[in-house]
C-alpha cells in the first residue's frame, strides 16, 4: 500500500501583512474637485438618459394603444356599420401622378401642375349625382 498524500502545509506567517504604500499628491484639493465634477457629469448623464428611457416606455406603450384601438375600430367597421351603410358603386378618387424632382435650381423654372381636370371632374361629378339619386330612392322604398 502506498501512503496518503497529504497537501502541503502552509506556512502561516505571523504578524506579516500587505505593505502599506503610500502616494503623494501635488494638489489633492484639486484632484478632488475634478473627481467630484465628472461624477456631477455622469449623474446628469444618467438622468438624461433615465427620461429618455421613461418617454421609449411611454412612446411604446402609447403605440400598443394605439394598435389596439384601431383593431378595435375596424372590427366595428367591419361588423357593425357595414350592415348599415348601402352599398355604392364608388371608385376611388384617381389624381394625376407627377412627377417628383429631386430638387429645383434657381435658374430652372418651377413647373406647376394641376390637380384638377375640368373634363373627368365633370363626369365623376355626374357619376356621384346619379349615385346619390340612387340611394335616396333605396331610402324612400325602406320607410
Amino acid at each position: 500500500m502506498t501512503p496518503a498524500r497529504t497537501a502541503p502545509k502552509h506556512k502561516e506567517a505571523h504578524g506579516e501583512k500587505d505593505p502599506n504604500f503610500m502616494v503623494q499628491i501635488s494638489e489633492p484639493r484639486m484632484l478632488r474637485k475634478d473627481l467630484l465634477e465628472s461624477v456631477r457629469e455622469i449623474i446628469i448623464f444618467m438622468q438624461g438618459y433615465e427620461k429618455f428611457r421613461k418617454i421609449q416606455e411611454e412612446k411604446v406603450s402609447l403605440f400598443t394603444q394605439l394598435k389596439t384601438d384601431l383593431r378595435v375600430l375596424n372590427t366595428l367597421v367591419d361588423e357593425k356599420l357595414r350592415k348599415y351603410l348601402p352599398k355604392g358603386k364608388l371608385r376611388g378618387i384617381q389624381t394625376p401622378k407627377q412627377e417628383i424632382k429631386p430638387y429645383a435650381r434657381e435658374d430652372e423654372p418651377i413647373e406647376r401642375v394641376s390637380l384638377s381636370s375640368a373634363p373627368s371632374s365633370a363626369s365623376e361629378l355626374d357619376e356621384l349625382e346619379n349615385q346619390l339619386k340612387d340611394i335616396e330612392t333605396q331610402l324612400r322604398s325602406v320607410n
